[in-house]
């Protein structure tokens, strides 16, 4: 194999990893907000994918960055709806955690079977405004698109860190999430920060869902599909680690691709959790588990 395929790979492994990442700093900011694991946050990403193709291609036919934008304004929406008058009653009524990740569960389905009668079960796709014109660097082969997405996550990654660490809000998320009684006595108002940070998490996972477009085709299961590896690069990186959740995307996401080309495809998932369940036993807690406390 020349070095320009292995760079094509590698690449090809980043994007990938990339979306990965962003859907498990989506389920991380909501764990370390509510303590809750979110099995949902799959199909709201796929829901995210499907408004985009309603918005682009089905009825609006709007420019591609107006969907995406609109996209994530009304998912984000739908999170802090969510967060409000689902998720919050039963957190604050201290319910039985495992009642509540039965909760998750059970949204997971209705968003599943609504995305199944409203846009049907067939595979759908919306184009991209990119172009399907290859870049040739040496012998590597990148797409368009996958440049394009690569720097799409990086610029929101940094955002996301500038606006956790710089902003007022940000900060009072991070308060909350390490010390949420103490926040509280201190005047936050900590349903509305859990309220916004389900915000952030969903259009984050929007995101996630729009710019797999180009990769994946949009069909009902593929949130599943995708959260699979979201909750192997949490597990990976650590749970409830900002750094945790990118690392571990970006591992997953390479170690999928290279396994595939050199090995099989047909076995990727489960190389994925046989690497996770070995850094586990290595390191319990995933990578960056030092970080859980101290960070989002």
């Amino acid at each position: 194999m020349s070095l320009g395929t292995f760079v094509q790979l590698i690449i090809q492994g980043i994007n990938m990893g990339l979306i990965y990442a962003l859907a498990a700093l989506a389920v991380s900011l909501i764990w370390n907000a509510s303590g809750l694991f979110n099995f949902s946050q799959g199909d709201l990403l796929t829901l995210g994918g499907y408004f985009m193709l309603t918005f682009t291609v089905v009825a609006l036919k709007l420019p591609y960055w107006v969907g995406f934008a609109l996209a994530i304004v009304v998912m984000g929406t739908m999170g802090f709806f969510l967060s409000r008058s689902y998720f919050y009653p039963m957190i604050n009524q201290k319910l039985n955690p495992q009642l509540i990740l039965i909760g998750t569960v059970a949204l997971s389905v209705v968003i599943r079977n609504a995305i199944l009668n409203i846009w049907g079960p067939s595979a759908q796709r919306f184009d991209n405004p990119f172009g399907s014109k290859p870049i040739l660097i040496g012998d590597a082969i990148i797409m368009p698109y996958q440049i394009v997405n690569i720097v799409i996550v990086i610029i929101l990654v940094v955002l996301l860190q500038l606006f956790l660490r710089k902003t007022v809000m940000g900060i009072a998320m991070r308060a909350v999430a390490q010390k949420p009684v103490v926040s509280s006595l201190m005047g936050i108002k900590v349903e509305q920060l859990v309220s916004y940070t389900f915000l952030l998490s969903t259009c984050l996972a929007s995101i996630a869902g729009v710019l797999t477009g180009p990769i994946l085709p949009l069909i009902p299961e593929m949130g599943s599909l995708l959260s699979i590896k979201a909750f192997a690069a949490v597990l990976i990186g650590g749970l409830g680690s900002f750094s945790g959740a990118l690392v571990g995307g970006l591992i997953v996401g390479i170690s999928e691709v290279l396994f595939s080309t050199f090995i099989t495809s047909t076995y990727k998932d489960v190389f994925i959790f046989l690497m996770m369940m070995i850094i586990l036993q290595i390191r319990p807690g995933g990578i960056f588990r030092i970080e859980i406390s101290e960070k989002v």
